[in-house]
């Protein structure tokens, strides 16, 4: 079986490559100086992908993040995108371990290749793009600027820097994008460049602070997003990935620094959403209020083994937010008051739960939203009352030769896992033992598919039940 390769040929000729409307040359680079090659994983849906320049392994890169930019001898170079997908029995990606140009089961999936001409004076960027099972290697190919440095020619040395921007968003289309100084008011004659999907705007501005601005054509009035301040110093080289949002923001566009800065770019309009859920066995349905509002619950009759829709917090109660529970339709019993804190931005959600002894607990997660096409993601949650160790092992499997998934406290919320579409089999034990206390129970993981699993309580103490939540419930 061979590699499976999904590529685009981006130009015939990678020398004097140019995006219409975009600047693509600047400054006087030097032809002698080697060529630079860097690599990005820009496909919102895959899980880490490995980049390897023919077969050397450069590194892992998650989604929205890049390798260094490095020297290489001009030539012709074959890049490739290796995934580790359901099937591959291996850990890591380490490419085409024994040269045979055959795809082994301790190899992982090679997703994407691309042949790139790479010549002296010239830098290039590999962008992994698409969505899982259409994915394509698109190649970009700059002069980088050469900074002055020299104090004695009489112009001094640059205070300005390089800046890159990418819109490899699937579902923007074609944007405006606006780099000015905090408070400025746009008109159309300040845009940096009209971004086709997959267009890159390559040119430079004076150091300083900034907000990043992004809307539709021709409409600086209608933002879809504006960034939070940045600043650009001068002399450095600073990329910009514009991509949808996913669970790593809650706003509708995510945008990501590189090269000679790193992280997220917030949105600052960007909202915090809360949901809750009802895991407690006993309680019935239930209202909980916000900020000790008695007229409008925030979440209300929400039953046994349910979850809300999320809603928008005010930003004044990140710093502090009393919830409420009461039974529905009764303020009268306050069953649980919580004081909350949040990080704008996230999406979390309120677990109302139950001890073991019957007494009302609340527990809170972070949610992680991004799909990823090739894997299920599950996350446990222990509201049982005891240390737990959760199984879950491909159906029929032998639990006492199975490794433990995720070992949990007592009230606490696991971290999403990932694991092969299939049929599974969930087995709980108290922690350190051979005492179950729940399954096996049957259930069916889906590629793409966000589930959550929450260990709950029974009238008998050695058994517990499990509430399923997320995709199980649809």
């Amino acid at each position: 079986m061979r590699y499976k390769v999904s590529s685009v040929l981006i130009a015939a000729v990678l020398v004097g490559f140019a995006i219409s409307g975009c600047s693509k040359s600047h400054g006087s680079g030097n032809g002698s100086v080697k060529p630079l090659l860097a690599a990005f994983n820009a496909a919102s849906d895959m899980p880490d992908v490995t980049f390897l320049r023919v077969e050397e392994v450069w590194s892992s890169m998650p989604f929205a993040s890049g390798t260094a930019y490095r020297s290489v001898d001009p030539d012709t170079y074959t890049v490739n995108f290796d995934s580790l997908l359901p099937g591959d029995a291996t850990t890591s990606c380490q490419g085409d371990v024994n040269k045979n140009g055959v795809k082994d089961t301790n190899e992982c999936t090679r997703v994407a290749t691309e042949s790139v001409n790479v010549v002296n004076g010239h830098e290039y960027l590999a962008a992994l793009t698409g969505k899982y099972g259409a994915l394509a290697v698109r190649v970009y190919d700059d002069t980088p600027h050469v900074f002055d440095n020299i104090t004695t020619d009489g112009n001094g040395v640059d205070t300005n820097l390089q800046v890159q921007i990418f819109n490899w968003s699937s579902t923007l289309g074609p944007v405006d994008v606006y780099l000015e100084p905090p408070g400025a008011n746009l008109s159309v004659t300040q845009v940096k460049a009209t971004l086709q999907p997959g267009d890159e705007y390559n040119g430079l501005v004076d150091s300083g602070d900034y907000v990043l601005t992004i809307t539709p054509v021709g409409n600086p009035s209608s933002p879809v997003y504006t960034s939070d301040n940045v600043t650009l110093s001068q002399q450095t080289r600073v990329g910009f990935g514009i991509f949808d949002g996913t669970s790593d923001t809650t706003s509708a566009v995510r945008v990501t620094r590189f090269r000679d800065q790193g992280g997220d770019l917030l949105d600052r309009r960007q909202p915090t959403l809360l949901r809750a859920a009802n895991v407690a066995p006993s309680v019935g349905t239930v209202d909980i209020y916000a900020q000790e509002d008695y007229t409008h619950a925030l979440f209300s009759a929400l039953a046994l083994n349910q979850e809300t829709q999320y809603v928008t917090l005010d930003p004044t109660w990140l710093a502090m937010l009393e919830l409420d529970v009461t039974p529905t339709g009764n303020v009268g019993v306050l069953l649980k008051r919580d004081e909350l804190s949040f990080t704008k931005g996230q999406r979390t959600t309120y677990f109302l739960a139950q001890t073991s002894t019957g007494a009302f607990n609340s527990l809170t997660g972070v949610d992680a939203t991004r799909r990823l096409a090739p894997y299920a993601q599950l996350r446990t949650v222990n509201s049982f009352g005891s240390s737990l160790d959760f199984y879950i092992i491909p159906h029929g499997n032998n639990v006492f030769t199975s490794t433990i998934n995720e070992s949990l406290s007592t009230a606490s919320v696991g971290v999403s896992q990932q694991f092969a579409p299939g049929s599974f089999d969930i087995i709980i034990a108290k922690s350190g033992t051979d005492t179950f206390v729940y399954g096996p129970q049957q259930v069916t993981l889906a590629g793409g598919g966000i589930y959550t699993i929450v260990a709950v309580p029974t009238d008998q103490a050695s058994r517990a039940n499990v509430l399923m939540l997320d995709d199980f419930a649809k």
